[in-house]
């Protein structure tokens, strides 16, 4: 009898989006799983080689797919100057002018300041005494704006006759002069004045990033980013350091250096597979240029359509009659009816096509088009995080229209499949933090205050947007986001059980093991106290038990659910988690 590589016992099983009746216990060899059922049953497979885990009763679940990444990008921003949570002007050009002065590169680069909220608009004015005459770029949280002081437009030769580009925004005062903010396409303007990131830097920067993820229990990726980046990825993969699984969308631009016929037919394999195109329907609502229906609230603005509808809908009918899917970034539910609109165009195509069509973010959507997504089979990618952080700019600008935000609830009852991920660097990658804000809608400091609760979900269908779904959207991956027999055995052993803590207290949770292909890539260090903070990636082939751990941290959190016990989120019916339409 072959025995099991790695025994995972008393354990509570998920998958599927239920926790799986009869089973505490999985057995994993040659990097698929064997087997789930009863410790007792499967003990038999233990031989003196397997390694064995006792997990004290803590949830495992398949790996989670972070389902909308920018992987290069956020392990560039690690070090960049970090602007996030800074409330304040004064206090973002007080962090730059520290961050300055750590940096000894040509140009200083940060990222994560929202305005909403400041004594004063960004301006160049106000970073033009600090940094001793180099350029200064600073990304808005949502990456769709760059704050710039006047170095860096002379730098790039822009000033008052430099033209809005199209699909872009020049920030201008009644006397015509620049104040010194970019938005959408016009952040391009500056593109020359950051030196390239050299191939072996960036694949240093993803590793470390990698190893990060694994210790979140993120074992794959869909990377939104272009060709470049892409050649970090396919490195990372291929390499000998920390790696997750890349799903590779791809820009437009690179349609024209690519066949598409050629992309359609060559999926990729379980490491590093080909995705979908990528489009802009319009921008975000940080920066004002999410496209809506209905003007801003106080403004007479509606946002901005990247792509006129009709060229999206040219754009997306040529790639998917080439079989290329299609994924278009829609926030405003102008631009979301937009996209749809160019989907239904494309008629019989569409059900043709090896990976589903998606829609990336959709935070506002109307009524009338949620039953579409279920109707045309597409899939709805979102990221939770983005509710709870961009709450503050829901009430403010769309107050009349926040129960139709982020509409978890209502497009899974119209049918539709969610496909969970977190915008990484837009927000923190943790899919504890994304759990928490699916399943309350509250932010972590904000206990109790939940926005919109009748669009919260359950944890089981939360868990389904961020394994099943995400694993089938990649296609070239059938057997991966659930655990059963012959399923590769990429796995998250919680270090709790999930589903007998405090809805409020997800944000808390954290993997003692993330297992992919079979083999321990991270493990948190177990002492007599708990888990300690301290972190490595762990080799096969010794035998473990962490039932004192991990049974103290679930006793502990079954303790306070005990006390502070809230009703939870209403439960609905699981969703179907078959890739076919409706």
């Amino acid at each position: 009898m072959a025995r099991a590589d790695l025994l995972i016992v008393n354990a509570r099983p998920w998958s599927d989006g239920r926790l799986l009746p009869n089973a505490d216990a999985v057995a994993v060899r040659a990097g698929r799983i064997v087997a789930c059922g009863r410790s007792a049953d499967l003990e038999s497979l233990a031989g003196p080689d397997t390694r064995r885990l006792d997990v004290g009763g803590a949830t495992v679940t398949p790996g989670i797919t972070d389902a909308h990444v920018h992987l290069v990008a956020w392990a560039r921003s690690l070090d960049e100057v970090s602007l996030v949570d800074i409330d304040s002007r004064r206090g973002v050009v007080s962090a730059v002018q520290r961050g300055a002065a750590r940096s000894r590169g040509a140009v200083v680069v940060g990222r994560g300041w929202a305005e909403d909220g400041w004594e004063a608009p960004p301006d160049h004015e106000a970073l033009d005494a600090i940094a001793e005459g180099r350029p200064i770029l600073l990304h808005s949280k949502d990456y769709h704006a760059l704050w710039v002081n006047r170095t860096a437009m002379v730098a790039a030769g822009v000033d008052r006759n430099t033209p809005d580009p199209p699909g872009g925004k020049i920030e201008r005062r009644m006397s015509g002069e620049l104040t010194g903010v970019f938005r959408e396409h016009a952040v391009r303007l500056f593109d020359a004045l950051v030196p390239r990131p050299s191939v072996q830097g960036d694949l240093e920067r993803v590793q470390d990033a990698a190893s990060r993820l694994l210790s979140m229990g993120v074992t794959a990726v869909h990377d939104f980013e272009g060709e470049a980046e892409a050649a970090v990825l396919k490195a990372m993969v291929e390499g000998q350091g920390p790696k997750v699984r890349v799903l590779m969308h791809f820009h437009h631009q690179a349609l024209d250096r690519t066949l598409p016929g050629e992309l359609a037919s060559r999926p990729g394999d379980d490491a590093f597979a080909w995705g979908a195109l990528k489009l802009f329907a319009d921008g975000t609502l940080g920066s004002r240029t999410a496209h809506v229906l209905d003007p801003y609230d106080g403004m007479e603005d509606s946002g901005m359509a990247l792509i006129p509808l009709d060229e999206l809908r040219a754009l997306v009918g040529h790639a998917v009659r080439d079989g290329l899917s299609v994924a278009v970034h829609a926030i405003g539910d102008r631009a979301v009816r937009s996209a749809l609109d160019a989907f239904e165009a494309c008629g019989s195509h569409l059900q043709r096509l090896r990976l589903r069509p998606r829609i990336e973010h959709a935070q506002l959507v109307a009524d009338e088009d949620r039953p579409r997504f279920a109707r045309l089979g597409v899939v709805a990618s979102m990221q939770p995080a983005h509710c709870t952080s961009d709450r503050p700019l829901v009430e403010r600008f769309w107050s009349a229209r926040a129960a139709r935000s982020y509409p978890w609830r209502t497009l899974l009852d119209a049918g539709a499949s969610l496909a969970f991920g977190s915008d990484a660097p837009v927000e923190w990658p943790s899919p504890a933090r994304g759990l928490h804000a699916a399943v309350t809608r509250e932010a972590a400091d904000r206990p109790g205050d939940s926005f919109v609760p009748a669009q919260r979900i359950t944890l089981d269908e939360a868990l389904t947007a961020y394994t099943r779904i995400p694993a089938q959207l990649a296609g070239a991956w059938p057997d991966r986001g659930c655990i059963s027999p012959s399923a590769i055995a990429d796995l998250v052993i919680w270090d709790a059980d999930l589903h007998q803590i405090p809805p409020s207290d997800l944000h808390q949770v954290s993997p003692a093991f993330t297992v992919v292909g079979g083999v321990v890539r991270f493990e948190r260090i177990a002492s007599a106290a708990g888990m300690a903070s301290s972190v490595r990636e762990a080799t096969p082939g010794r035998s473990t038990s962490w039932s004192v751990a991990i049974a103290r941290r679930c006793t502990a959190r079954r303790s306070r659910s005990s006390a502070t016990r809230r009703t939870p989120p209403r439960r609905c019916r699981t969703p179907s988690s078959r890739p076919s339409a409706g």
